[in-house]
């Protein structure tokens, strides 16, 4: 479940799940484009320095509500973790292994892989082409969680009366936000009424993420661009990026060039990115 690389998900309600509201979204293409069938911002009282699983049934309410709002058939759900919370890791397999063959091995190798006991251990992987640096091998970018952590989130959005259909990483997820083809290393920076994320992506493909408080000054993120991933260009988007007029203040503070995230085949993202990313990596068709 954890994954599924937004390749056979089909289409889902992509669910964000904030410190004090639900963003859900449903897209659809049209015509070349891609367009909101439904969409719910669904608030509700935060939590004071906790977390959801503390109090789920407040969740699972706002679940219901959103799901109301949306007005949509559709139950299933995709949701994502954050980073923090998984390991991603870039394998080298042999190219002639089959996908069955490449998850046994995976489970094989697990113990020396990812500091979790099997018995708590979830993996997905994905292929991403031939490896560079071995002939005969391919590149296999391979996420981890613990079950324990999937749990809850199975528990919550079953008793809200929804199904939870896939659960990907949120920088692998936002990452098909980018422009394409991209000019450069990007950088994602969304800012939210709770916080201020950076997402960034090694060459590798493998995602880096640094989480600040809102009241924290942007200009320790710009120690992590400097010293970290390097970034040509930052993208910024959320509900709390106001006046452009903040986009040359953000450029000024962490040294480097910033915009407004562009359209993903003419849909916004601006308010809603990450449900957005979730709706859009669900879509067929």
């Amino acid at each position: 479940m954890l994954g599924r690389w937004g390749r056979d998900a089909g289409s889902l309600l992509g669910v964000e799940i904030t410190s004090d509201s639900i963003h859900m979204l449903q897209v659809r293409r049209h015509g070349g484009r891609c367009e909101r069938v439904a969409w719910a911002l669904e608030p509700f009282e935060p939590f004071a320095g906790g977390q959801w699983w503390q109090d789920p049934d407040r969740v699972e309410a706002a679940l219901r509500g959103a799901h109301r709002r949306c007005g949509g058939r559709q139950r299933r759900v995709a949701v994502a973790l954050p980073a923090s919370q998984v390991i991603c890791k870039l394998c080298q397999l042999p190219a002639s292994q089959t996908a069955a063959q490449m998850e046994a091995q995976l489970l094989a190798d697990a113990d020396t892989l990812f500091p979790f006991p099997l018995d708590d251990l979830v993996i997905d992987f994905h292929a991403m082409g031939a490896s560079m640096g071995r002939s005969g091998y391919r590149d296999v970018m391979v996420a981890a969680c613990r079950q324990s952590t999937l749990q809850p989130l199975e528990a919550l959005f079953e008793a809200a009366g929804l199904q939870l259909d896939a659960v990907e990483v949120d920088s692998i997820a936002l990452r098909r936000l980018l422009p394409r083809p991209c000019t450069g290393a990007l950088a994602l920076l969304r800012l939210e009424p709770d916080g201020i994320t950076l997402h960034g992506w090694m060459q590798d493909g493998l995602p880096q993420r640094r989480e600040l408080p809102a009241h924290a000054s942007v200009e320790r993120l710009a120690e992590w661009v400097a010293n970290g991933v390097q970034v040509d260009e930052v993208l910024v988007c959320g509900a709390a990026l106001g006046e452009h007029g903040r986009l040359a203040e953000l450029s000024r503070q962490m040294k480097v060039p910033c915009r407004p995230l562009p359209t993903v085949a003419g849909l916004d993202c601006n308010d809603c990115s990450l449900a957005c990313a979730l709706a859009l990596g669900g879509l067929r068709g």
